[in-house]
């Protein structure tokens, strides 16, 4: 199958071609949006959305409740919808701690300590409800568990991926970064359960990035290419193979999905320009980058190797140059698209 309409299908699954109507409707239907740098997480989930939502309005959601952020994948940092998190943690927890208990060990975080510093959490967050990093590092320090070194952000890891706590409102005076700590369970009023948890998130991924191999939503998901391509044998009936990629690996949807049924009809209407920021979806959260990117380009965006990415623009579905902060484009549509991620990443 050409690129062009396999980039067109996966702009449409990714809400670039025809976003959603709300900013809630756009986080489940992504599912999680990586948001490590949260300023380029908000902006990914705003552009998703036809009423071009501001920083405040994500932010607001957020604040209710609605959404949170939590490593609920590979040991990242992800937007979702406040119900989903539970689930989305619970997948991921034992490959995340396999990942980090080699750090855990060279810190010495042992579960007497872990144990400590869930009972002082708790308490604490059951005391004020919410609480920055800084005040709960205090915590724990007045209680003679040290957080210096990395000791501090791998004991809150364990305690996110045990279902404790969770990043949820925004204080006042944050700007661009800050978030507080919440207790899941509090904060959390509803809590989505799924019945097959692996084939929703096979399911939910396709819908939403296909198409995409099943390596591709194995790098996503962070769980092992084995146990996804079983997970692919079990609801085989609810995916369609549109073309192969470079391996020879079969890209899939979901049937009767928008990406499928505008394959199946073989025309792709115009790609539309977009600015997409550091981590965005679109390129990040498949395993054939090639398909967007060509080596040159790829090495921009990721110029170090580091794991810090560049935002950058797209045309047809292709990655073409990188956003320069200082140089806005002279046409409307790239002046506009330019402003307005600018607005995602200045502190008011």
């Amino acid at each position: 199958m050409k690129r062009e309409r396999l980039l067109g299908a996966r702009m449409l699954s990714q809400k670039l071609r025809e976003p959603s109507t709300n900013l809630l409707d756009a986080a489940q239907h992504m599912l999680a949006i990586q948001s490590q740098d949260f300023s380029a997480g908000r902006y990914a989930l705003a552009q998703r959305v036809a009423s071009a939502p501001s920083r405040d309005e994500v932010n607001a959601l957020f604040d209710g409740g609605q959404l949170v952020r939590s490593w609920t994948m590979r040991g990242t940092l992800h937007i979702c919808r406040a119900q989903d998190a539970k689930w989305l943690v619970r997948e991921a927890r034992e490959r995340t701690l396999k990942t980090a208990a080699t750090n855990l060990r060279a810190l010495q975080i042992d579960l007497p300590t872990i144990e400590r510093a869930t009972n002082l959490v708790t308490h604490l967050l059951m005391s004020v409800q919410r609480a920055s990093r800084a005040t709960i590092y205090a915590e724990l320090e007045s209680h003679g568990i040290q957080t210096g070194k990395q000791r501090g952000s791998h004991i809150l890891l364990v305690l996110v991926q045990e279902g404790l706590i969770c990043l949820g409102p925004i204080p006042a005076d944050a700007k661009l970064i800050a978030q507080d700590y919440v207790l899941v369970d509090q904060w959390i009023t509803q809590h989505h359960q799924p019945a097959a948890p692996l084939q929703e998130l096979l399911l939910r991924y396709l819908g939403s990035h296909g198409p995409a191999t099943v390596r591709g939503a194995a790098w996503y998901t962070g769980q092992t290419l084995t146990t996804m391509r079983q997970v692919a044998k079990d609801v085989a009936q609810n995916l369609v193979a549109v073309g192969q990629d470079s391996r020879g690996e079969d890209y899939l949807v979901v049937a009767d999905s928008a990406a499928h049924q505008e394959l199946e009809a073989g025309e792709v209407g115009e790609l539309p320009q977009r600015l997409l920021g550091p981590f965005d979806e679109y390129y990040l959260s498949t395993a054939d980058r090639e398909l967007i990117a060509d080596p040159a380009m790829q090495r921009a965006i990721l110029p170090a190797n580091n794991g810090m990415f560049n935002a950058f623009w797209i045309q047809h579905g292709r990655a073409t140059h990188l956003w320069d902060a200082n140089v806005a484009p002279t046409d409307s549509l790239g002046s506009a698209l330019h402003q307005r991620y600018l607005d995602f990443r200045t502190a008011n």
